[in-house]
């Protein structure tokens, strides 16, 4: 220890002043570098704290209950005599740096922002998304993800590490929209880990919450239908889709999984009952497409699957009726539906497609339209106006959007206000492509 810092401590350094120097610290901040001024008091003090002032700066000028300090003057004894660098200098060296808490916090909001910032460019292409993301951050969901992600990894809770995340989903974003590509290996293309966007993951949370605003905007959708809305799935095996009706490719020349999957669609087609395909199933080669000017119908719940499926086995079969062809989204349409779609309307079958009367409906069906063309099944304005109210019919909910292969439908729904569920209808459509056999769109 110096000479000048052994003084400092025979000064400031012992009991007696040691109410000074706390006083002295919580001045720090505010002078920002400039010599400390002012008078600090101290009531009822002890003998040792009177002591302890005589000590630094000699007697008071009038004796009292109150020990009054003018910090211009301790300044000048230090800066004369044993620690030329000045007081606040003199405290930090007794007690450590003074960090200015409030400048701390105003530099780490500026890094939050600028961390929240970096999706900026990424969310560009997606419209709404840029707001989205403003208000889910300004809401605390970034600092939330970054909380998790900080305690997965052991670390503080910095702007840093929401900065990395962020960097992150905006690699993702870039990747965007995929075709059929399972999540795990985009996670390794995006980030180099293949379980990275798992949902266990503070990082998938985060992702699949942002690709569902960019991709499923307005809905409230899951983890599955917000991948499958930007065409990812969990994996081969998680993306299925329920059917009816779908025939099999029955050839020699097909390999073995192909085959497996035709005999599947070939003995439930012959029983008249639904099967879930497998994302695999669909790319094994083993559907066959349907012949030019056949029709897969699409529905949006299982319910009419059934109900189609009932009605179809208590018919009887007349020769040359063509089966019903029913492919049912299950909600937002996996990459199992898209694909299936793909494959069924290849020779050139057309695609006709019904779903529940809400936003989010419309929504759905608007998604899958900007990937497979369709034509409306009893799902326009006037399909929607001729369906009378019951017991079991509710109010229209969140957001308005528009039905662009019908604009009348949106435009009566919003007026009439009220919501009409797929199954409400279920008897009317299977009985139109079971019992009447018809094909073609309601004029």
């Amino acid at each position: 220890m110096s000479d000048g810092q052994a003084a400092l401590h025979r000064l400031l350094g012992g009991p007696g002043t040691a109410w000074l120097v706390e006083r002295v610290r919580a001045r720090i901040p505010a002078a920002r570098g400039n010599p400390l001024a002012g008078v600090v008091q101290l009531r009822n003090p002890t003998s040792e704290q009177r002591a302890g002032l005589v000590r630094l700066v000699g007697l008071p000028r009038r004796a009292g209950s109150t020990l009054r300090v003018d910090l211009a003057v301790v300044e000048e004894v230090l800066r004369r005599g044993p620690w030329p660098a000045g007081l606040a200098d003199a405290v930090e060296t007794l007690t450590g740096p003074v960090v200015d808490t409030a400048a701390q916090r105003q530099r780490e909001a500026i890094e939050w922002d600028e961390a929240s910032m970096l999706l900026s460019g990424a969310a560009a292409p997606y419209p709404g998304l840029a707001e989205w993301w403003e208000r889910w951050c300004a809401g605390g969901g970034l600092k939330r993800s970054a909380r998790a992600e900080a305690a997965r990894t052991g670390q503080q809770v910095r702007p840093a590490v929401a900065a990395e995340l962020v960097a992150h989903v905006v690699a993702l974003l870039a990747l965007l929209p995929a075709s059929g590509e399972p999540v795990a290996m985009l996670a390794r293309r995006a980030v180099g880990d293949a379980h990275a966007l798992d949902g266990s993951r503070p990082l998938g949370r985060l992702a699949v919450t942002v690709v569902g605003a960019a991709f499923a905007p307005g809905q409230d959708v899951s983890a599955r239908d917000a991948w499958a809305a930007a065409g990812v799935v969990l994996s081969n095996v998680a993306s299925t889709v329920l059917c009816l009706g779908v025939p099999g490719r029955v050839s020699t020349s097909v390999g073995a999984r192909a085959a497996a999957t035709a005999a599947a669609l070939e003995a439930m087609r012959v029983g008249r009952m639904p099967l879930v395909l497998t994302l695999d199933q669909v790319r094994s080669g083993g559907v066959s497409p349907l012949p030019p000017g056949a029709a897969v119908h699409v529905c949006e719940n299982p319910t009419v699957v059934e109900v189609v499926a009932e009605q179809w086995a208590a018919v009887r079969a007349e020769h040359g009726t063509p089966a019903p062809v029913l492919v049912c989204t299950g909600g937002q349409p996996s990459t199992a539906v898209i694909e299936l779609l793909d494959v069924l309307t290849a020779a050139g079958a057309r695609c006709r497609y019904h779903g529940d009367f809400d936003w989010a409906g419309l929504r759905i069906a608007r998604t899958l339209r900007q990937r497979i063309p369709w034509t409306p099944w009893r799902y326009t304005a006037a399909d929607y106006l001729a369906v009378p109210a019951d017991s079991s019919s509710r109010g229209l909910t969140g957001s308005p959007t528009d039905s662009p292969w019908d604009p009348e439908l949106a435009v009566a729904m919003a007026r009439r206000g009220l919501a009409i569920e797929e199954e409400a209808v279920a008897d009317l459509l299977a009985n139109e492509i079971v019992t009447e056999g018809r094909w073609e769109p309601t004029r």
